[in-house]
Order: structure tokens, then sequence, then C-alpha cells
């Protein structure tokens, strides 16, 4: 997290859940953060509850690939989260800080992003990665 701090929020994208005749649900999923020089950061529950964050290279698309399969008609769904909230209020804004947040055995559970004066929080629910605005930075 660490090498984008001073970088400005270029672009997020969300990605979700989907099975056939249900709609999309926009709260729930994996996260990926672009900075203006292309670099990213993907955020990711994993089977352990725990979150993940796996550092992406500009014009790197690879990651995508582990969401690439389809169980019983469900399947992946990816968009373009910049203009939703909590992402929509710090997009363009610098990246300022992180506070990560453990559980009890220290395994990351989540964290404050800080983007200017604003913050997003990451954390998970059942295992899934949640986001939603945090006040002030």
């Amino acid at each position: 997290m660490d090498m984008l701090i001073g970088c400005r929020l270029a672009a997020v994208t969300r990605l979700a859940w989907h099975w056939p005749g249900d709609p999309v649900d926009l709260t729930t999923g994996p996260v990926h953060l672009v900075v203006d020089d292309g670099r990213g950061l993907l955020f990711d529950g994993r089977s352990d509850w725990s979150l993940t964050i796996v550092p992406t290279d500009p014009g790197d698309e690879g990651w995508r690939s582990a969401y690439d399969y389809g169980y019983d008609g469900g399947r992946w769904v990816g968009r373009d989260a910049s203009g939703e909230e909590p992402f929509a209020s710090v997009i363009a804004g610098v990246l300022s800080g992180w506070n990560p947040e453990h559980d009890e055995v220290g395994q990351l559970v989540g964290g404050t992003l800080h983007v200017g004066d604003r913050a997003v929080r990451l954390g998970l629910w059942e295992g899934e990665v949640i986001s939603y605005a945090a006040g002030r930075g």
C-alpha cells in the first residue's frame, strides 16, 4: 500500500457475483484501485475471511483471470465503480494513508484508505469485500 501513497486515484473496478435472473449486488466483491501512473491494488477476501491486497502493474489485467469462471450459471461481473460511492467522492484525490485493521490472530481484515480529506473503509463481511465512506480522513 505504501508504494501508492502520494498518487492520485484514477479508476476503481468492482467485481460482483451474478446469478442469472437476479440483480447484481453492487455492495460486495473484490475492488481494484488504479492510480494515475497505472499501478494498482486488488483487495479481495480469502477463504479464511482475511483480506488480501495484491499489487498490479500498469496495463496488467492478469488479475481478472482468477475471476474468469462460472458455477451453476453464476459468474463474476466486473464494472467501472469510479462513479459509485464511496469511490466517486474520492476519485482523482491523492492517496494519503492506509490504516490497516487486524483480527485477534493478526490477520488483515480491513482498513481505512485516506484520500485527501476523505476516507474509505474496506473491510470484510462473511469473507466478501465491502466498502463505505468512513468520513473525513
